[in-house]
């Protein structure tokens, strides 16, 4: 009897040693994670200190201009803020260390020179929901932001309306390019939301969650929350049109994207201010290129010509994105899960009732090519006939070590196709008419056929899935396990 108990023994010990590459798998992928270190602040209480340390956006508290001192139980080597508006400018003395900031990120790490047991953060006055002093351990907690910032120049732009439908009308857009493949992604919000707290942290979380490390530029017209608006007419009378078409076409000559991305020339479900993105950015694509319009902002950044505009639902050129491909960044999730989980952290949102979907005014995978200057699309994929800005100086310096002349794609002036692409229906905006260059790559002579409609990867970039291999061997030593103890019930019994 002793011996069968023992088998059994043996056996439960052999499977749970079967599962030891997944414990091991957890262990390196979490780390050890920094803890806040505890400290004392000037001139607060202890009901103001444990509202700084609490994580929470609902408490926060205005200070006076000048100097707000922490000191530390132990050496501090990073400081985290969490502004509850873009603050002003301000510094940060650690040590001999002082560090001037002036970013405006509501979400700040910054990194100290030295171990500090004594902080000083010297501000024109502002207002602070946490404060977070951590040591030099291995990693940060999630919920540490570190932005970098606004990108240089963008493979991708998203134009959103508002601060969470980056996530509902454009699905897996962020994850799967920005999360997943690492490429340059710039967010622009068209409103703004400080008057609607938690809002404009609850977009930060959401966006940093998907991937986007470049911090997003907030629009300069404020939302009107629980006032409907349909129609572009309604939405004259509450923004300027002329003030909104320059300041974007300025974003456009500032980040220079090689694609376009942004709503529904009807609103998707009608929303008026979804209709003056689209308007916006439509119009905007080709007025960016005339150094005449809006020249001040032509002089600072220089002209630029939108190689690829998407918009939403739009009745030309469509495409449906796979957002069903799982993403190997997100543990083998969906883009669209990955999406929903970011519209999570817009927990205000949440009384809508509004989720990540398919199908109807919600469908986040249709899309199509209002304007291109680099040929028709031939698969669903935002990035087709675009080189990414990542790979862009790998292709110049092979060019140029093989003696031949290096080129970027797009090209602005010459060696691109342009095509025109109208569009239908009532509120639809048509692209003017403008000379056709011939192409060195036409999309026509790809040789693809353009009903084809495959998911929006790269096959050296496909995302992998879980690990096989570990619930390969799981499988088999348990099952091993069993036979063994199965073959010794059998000889006990006889």
């Amino acid at each position: 009897m002793r011996y069968f108990l023992g088998c059994i023994l043996l056996g439960f010990i052999l499977s749970l040693f079967s599962f030891f590459p997944v414990f091991a798998a957890e262990t390196k992928n979490s780390g050890t994670t920094r803890e806040p270190i505890r400290f004392e602040i000037s001139e607060a209480d202890e009901s103001t200190l444990a509202g700084l340390t609490d994580g929470d956006y609902g408490t926060f508290f205005r200070f006076d201009e000048g100097e707000i001192k922490l000191i530390s139980e132990r050496p501090a080597f990073s400081l985290y803020i969490v502004w509850n508006e873009p603050p002003k400018e301000y510094s940060v003395i650690a040590g001999e260390k002082k560090t001037n900031i002036d970013d405006g990120f509501m979400h700040k790490l910054i990194v100290l020179p030295e171990g500090a047991e004594k902080v000083v953060i010297n501000t024109g006055g502002g207002v602070i929901c946490d404060l977070f002093l951590f040591d030099g351990g291995d990693s940060l907690p999630e919920y540490v932001q570190d932005w970098r910032e606004p990108c240089g120049q963008a493979d991708i732009m998203v134009f959103s309306a508002h601060a969470d439908d980056e996530l509902l009308m454009f699905g897996g857009t962020l994850p799967y390019y920005a999360g997943e493949l690492d490429l340059m992604v710039q967010v622009v919000y068209m409103t703004t939301h400080w008057k609607e707290q938690p809002r404009p942290h609850e977009a930060l979380d959401g966006l940093w969650a998907a991937g986007v490390e470049n911090y997003p530029v907030f629009g300069i017209i404020p939302d009107i929350p629980y006032q409907p608006i349909f129609t572009l007419a309604e939405a004259a009378e509450l923004y300027d049109f002329e003030e909104v078409s320059e300041w974007f076409t300025e974003q456009l000559r500032r980040f220079k994207p090689s694609v376009l991305i942004t709503h529904d020339l009807k609103g998707e479900y009608g929303h008026a201010a979804h209709k003056l993105a689209a308007k916006t950015a439509s119009e905007a694509a080709e007025l960016s290129r005339d150094p005449s319009v809006y020249p001040e902002s032509a002089e600072k950044y220089g002209v630029w010509d939108v190689p690829k505009t998407y918009l939403h639902f739009y009745g030309e050129n469509t495409l449906e994105m796979d957002w069903e491909i799982p993403l190997e960044s997100f543990g083998g999730i969906t883009a669209r899960e990955a999406a929903a989980l970011c519209y999570e952290k817009h927990k205000s949102q949440q009384i809508w009732g509004y989720s990540v979907n398919y199908g109807d005014k919600w469908d986040c995978r249709q899309f199509g090519l209002y304007r291109s200057l680099v040929g028709t699309d031939t698969k669903a994929d935002f990035m087709e006939n675009i080189l990414p800005l990542s790979n862009r100086d790998t292709e110049e310096a092979e060019e140029n070590a093989e003696g031949e002349p290096a080129s970027t794609a797009p090209e602005q002036e010459k060696n691109i196709s342009e095509v025109t692409l109208e569009s239908t229906g009532e509120n639809a905006l048509t692209a003017p008419e403008q000379e056709t260059l011939p192409s060195d790559t036409p999309a026509e002579e790809s040789g693809e056929n353009d009903t084809d409609k495959t998911p929006p990867i790269v096959s050296e970039n496909a995302p992998k899935s879980a690990p096989e291999k570990e619930k390969t061997i799981i499988v088999v030593v348990v099952i091993l396990s069993l036979s063994i103890i199965l073959i010794i019930i059998i000889k006990h019994r006889r």
